[in-house]
């Protein structure tokens, strides 16, 4: 099983960005940028790589994204999730990356 950060970043308790990335994976050099997963989820960034997610990352996140996840296969595959608010662990919980997305939309508000 895949083990993948799941980020929320905060400045004065307000919603900055969010994020989930392979483990030791460098989201922020785009090299397995995909842009036609991009185009379809609107991400800031998703990486691809092989046909598996690396990551992506964003600063909103909508019920679209989400409605959009349910019926995409890569989206399914079932990982384990660190969850870090401001770089501090606080849990972990596996799942598949439509859990990650629904968790992050419960949580990343301010």
């Amino acid at each position: 099983m895949r083990e993948f950060n799941l980020y929320l970043d905060f400045y004065n308790n307000k919603p900055i960005e969010w994020g989930v990335y392979e483990r030791g994976y460098n989201l922020w050099d785009n090299k397995d940028y995909d842009k036609k997963c991009a185009d379809k989820y609107l991400f800031a960034t998703v990486c691809v790589r092989n046909g598996l997610i690396m990551g992506f990352f964003d600063v909103s996140l909508s019920d679209d994204d989400i409605k959009i996840s349910k019926n995409d296969k890569i989206m399914s595959e079932i990982c384990e999730f660190f969850v870090l608010k401001n770089d501090k662990e606080i849990t972990k919980f596996q799942g598949s990356f439509i859990d990650a997305l629904e968790y992050i939309k419960a949580n990343f508000k301010g």
